[in-house]
């Protein structure tokens, strides 16, 4: 409830009633956030892509299972998309100094610099895009942001020679065991 005094009409205060129940705030996790420690294990996401003008093209989802081979992290990605297409990536990701890490995929054009700062991941890449026919070579800038322990958002801009294509969001969620297809799936999304 906002309240406004008479003695002073520009002093505002907001207060709540005692039987309110207070407000939920996610816990922040002790650990540092990585991405060789958040994507370790099975993770789940779902998402879609915009083009520059805001308007949805596609909708997705993607499983992913992360683990060590000896110094280099694998990523196994494999996306599935509302058109029934499914996409299958392994991403080898090299971890540095100071949060530093480096990443290549078959289809990224030379080698993705990432950095992780303790509370998101920022990863810049070109990456062969095929759509339909056709391949684009094309600039991302990743960012990855932890919501909370097991959650994230991750927002990434595309573009070509500086002009921006889109932008992806996707939503991360740690899981231990997968629930069955139709708890997985967000609302909306068919089945594929």
């Amino acid at each position: 409830m906002t309240r406004q005094t008479a003695e002073s009409p520009v002093e505002w205060r907001q207060t709540a009633p005692e039987s309110e129940p207070a407000a939920h705030h996610p816990a922040k996790p002790d650990a540092p956030f990585a991405i060789t420690t958040f994507l370790e294990g099975r993770t789940f996401a779902w998402g879609v892509f915009e083009d520059r003008f805001g308007k949805l093209r596609r909708r997705f989802e993607v499983e992913m299972n992360g683990r060590w081979s000896g110094d280099i992290f694998e990523l196994h990605e494999e996306f599935r998309y509302d058109t029934g297409d499914v996409e299958q990536r392994i991403w080898l990701i090299t971890p540095g100094i100071d949060g530093r890490f480096t990443g290549t995929t078959e289809d990224c054009v030379g080698v993705a610099e990432g950095r992780c700062d303790g509370e998101s991941i920022r990863m810049s890449y070109r990456f062969r895009l095929r759509v339909d026919q056709r391949v684009f070579t094309v600039d991302f800038d990743d960012r990855i942001y932890r919501l909370e322990s097991g959650l994230a958002i991750n927002r990434a801009t595309m573009r070509k020679w500086g002009v921006k294509l889109g932008e992806l969001s996707l939503f991360f969620m740690k899981r231990d065991e997968p629930a069955p297809r139709e708890c997985e799936r967000p609302a909306g999304l068919r089945s594929v």
